[in-house]
């Protein structure tokens, strides 16, 4: 066609109007569902949007409803197998509901996370959901304020914030338990970061095991102040130097306890037959032949929808101060975890 520019005009809702013959806040009510267009005027105008190929545009949806429809997503890392199912039910939701996601990457450090929650408040995110973020100091909490929120994974201390997290004391105690009836007495635990409440809690459970069993209060058995595959490889050294050697190890997720499997068997120690291990998260790599981990298995998409709907439910109005969803986890036992060597048993008998 002569003078054609080869580009398609985007249909407008006044398009639409014009096709049905209807004013345009009539067309307008009719594509927004509202309650007071008869089903024949909505049928009408739905079919002859359909016709047009008229799609509503995402600005002037935002600007009518005051809303971006958009979330922010916070994780320290992306790469961290055991984010991805916290995702897919986070977009469970999302797609749901019409809402995006922003997915931000922290690397667990808390001057970028500042500066990707001022990006989020720069676009004019509706909410966020921080996955195992820094939410204490007095910057971070600035950049919360008036913005509905959930944490994961790691609560702020003397905050109440909403929070969905694991049950850690009964991730501790079922993994504890598991190693006592195996015949373990000397326990390492990898706890991970320090300002991780998540890791307190265990930590302050592996303590109350520690006395209710009678097991090795040796200090130098709680160790590491990291996730990741890299820290658990620089913890392992630490472990394997101990004298004696720990006859099980509780990681604090499974990257560290792949990055300790690693190294002990470069340096020729056996897993389960020389040192039993676990970790948590059960990340899809921890049931590999070969890997076999015995870990926890937390139900992290429900997980992620969970905290999906909470952060909607507080756009839209709801007050959530203080609500909490703790999740239980299931004990996985696999072949990385096995009784204590009779060679070892013997040796502390006669100790």
């Amino acid at each position: 066609m002569a003078g054609s520019t080869g580009s398609k005009r985007r249909v407008t809702i006044k398009d639409v109007a014009e096709e049905c013959g209807l004013a345009l806040s009539t067309v307008s009510n009719a594509l927004t569902n509202k309650s007071y267009v008869t089903e024949e005027t909505r049928r009408k105008v739905q079919e002859a949007a359909a016709r047009l190929g008229y799609r509503a545009s995402a600005i002037a949806r935002s600007l009518r409803l005051n809303r971006t429809s958009a979330i922010g997503v916070l994780v320290a890392d992306v790469a961290n197998p055991s984010v991805v199912d916290h995702l897919r039910g986070i977009d469970d939701v999302t797609t749901r509901e019409n809402f995006s996601v922003i997915l931000c990457n922290t690397d667990d450090s808390e001057a970028r996370q500042f500066m990707l929650m001022q990006t989020l408040r720069d676009r004019q995110v509706d909410g966020m959901v921080l996955i195992s973020q820094h939410s204490r100091s007095e910057a971070i909490r600035a950049q919360l304020a008036g913005v509905p929120f959930v944490l994961m994974h790691r609560r702020c201390a003397g905050f109440p914030d909403p929070y969905v997290g694991t049950d850690n004391r009964q991730t501790m105690e079922a993994v504890v338990e598991h190693l006592v009836a195996l015949g373990h007495r000397r326990i390492a635990f990898v706890r991970g970061p320090h300002d991780s409440t998540t890791v307190q809690e265990r930590l302050h459970t592996y303590h109350e095991m520690v006395r209710r069993h009678g097991l090795d209060g040796d200090e130098r058995l709680v160790l590491g102040d990291a996730y990741g595959i890299d820290a658990g490889r620089r913890v392992a050294g630490q472990i394997l130097a101990l004298d004696p050697r720990p006859t099980a190890v509780i990681a604090s997720n499974d990257m560290n306890a792949l990055g300790i499997l690693e190294v002990a068997r470069e340096r020729g120690i056996r897993v389960p037959e020389d040192m039993s291990l676990v970790g948590a998260d059960d990340i899809p790599f921890a049931g590999f032949s070969g890997v076999d981990l015995t870990t926890t298995r937390p139900p992290r998409r429900k997980m992620g929808v969970r905290v999906a709907e909470m952060v909607i439910r507080m756009i839209e109005g709801k007050d959530l101060a203080a609500e909490s969803h703790i999740f239980a986890t299931e004990l996985v036992v696999r072949r990385s975890t096995a009784a204590v060597p009779v060679r070892r048993a013997r040796s502390r008998l006669r100790a």
